[in-house]
């Protein structure tokens, strides 16, 4: 591969890969080869094409005791490109990204950039234009505004449970956020149509693999997409993959598709984030509950009133 570019012609996205050196779930393929076979592919892809790769969040499946050997290979394929890459809630140990975990050690070789903070991360010239990136990793929140300074077009990449229409476990709803053209979002799996917010564009084009046994990966053709500017909408390229019964078993006989949700509910990866910055007070468990439970709902109200009925007893 030639030297990674300083100015690109457009930026390529690439959800979810949960590289594992064992396959996940049902899989019963080399999913280590072939996970790493497609981000080969989205990799070439990007330089083929001038582009800035940005992986969405989730590059691995489980944060920590990945394989020294397959660290080595991340090393090696990522080292001309160094793709830009969002953390994931599946790249953290315990809710936070520590030092050894495997996305800290690709971020010290130096292979990839991380984006681990929320805000404004780089201007980067696109086609000639003035292209500012921000992010919201896992567990942040997008901001209410953005001041474009001058730029000709905000991007921003998360990694949130945004209530896409037809994703029922979205927690954050989509709007119009001022100063942003356009948001991409990795962490729902399942490609989601493209969405309008005013002047807000709203994009999920799902993960790279299939991890569950499911309709919905059944269904699924994974892809990444590509943005250029002055193109509507995004471009599709569909990533190489094999057909769905080569790679999990057969789907039980009046298999019923069930609501689609994330791995992880946000409410219990929000208490593991209370854990760790915990109070003997209570305090920030009082804020996360009065933030995350409907009191109308008769099973957030009985958890509020044991809460309140524990901390008064104590």
């Amino acid at each position: 591969m030639s030297p990674r570019a300083t100015r690109y012609a457009g930026i390529l996205f690439i959800g979810d890969p949960h590289v594992c050196a064992s396959p996940p779930g049902f899989r019963l393929d080399d999913y280590g080869r072939a996970v790493m076979e497609k981000l080969r592919f989205c990799l070439e892809t990007a330089r083929q094409r001038e582009c800035l790769p940005i992986i969405l969040g989730d590059l691995f499946h489980v944060p920590r005791d990945n394989p020294n050997g397959l660290l080595v290979s991340l090393m090696e394929l990522f080292r001309d490109e160094v793709p830009w890459v969002l953390v994931g809630n599946h790249d953290k140990h315990e809710a936070r990204l520590t030092r050894d975990v495997s996305l800290a050690v690709l971020a010290a070789a130096g292979v990839v950039r991380l984006l681990e903070d929320a805000g404004p991360v780089e201007v980067v010239c696109v086609a000639q234009r003035r292209v500012l990136i921000g992010a919201a990793p896992d567990w942040t929140r997008l901001p209410d505004r953005v001041e474009r300074n001058g730029v000709d077009c905000v991007i921003w990449v998360t990694h949130l449970d945004l209530r896409f229409p037809g994703y029922e476990a979205g927690k954050t709803d989509l709007r119009e956020i001022p100063g942003i053209d356009l948001v991409v979002n990795g962490h729902i799996h399942t490609p989601k149509p493209l969405q309008v917010r005013g002047g807000t564009m709203w994009a999920n084009p799902g993960s790279i693999v299939r991890i569950s046994r499911s309709v919905q990966a059944r269904d699924t053709r994974p892809a990444v997409v590509i943005w250029r500017p002055g193109a509507e909408g995004l471009e599709t390229v569909p990533v190489p993959h094999a057909p769905f019964h080569e790679v999990f078993p057969p789907l039980d006989e009046g298999y019923e598709e069930s609501r689609e949700t994330v791995d992880e509910s946000m409410f219990i990866r929000g208490l593991e984030n209370l854990a760790i910055r915990k109070t003997s007070e209570g305090v920030g468990l009082r804020s996360f509950l009065e933030m995350n439970l409907n009191r109308e709902d008769p099973v957030d109200r009985l958890v509020y009133e044991l809460y309140e009925e524990i901390m008064t007893d104590g």
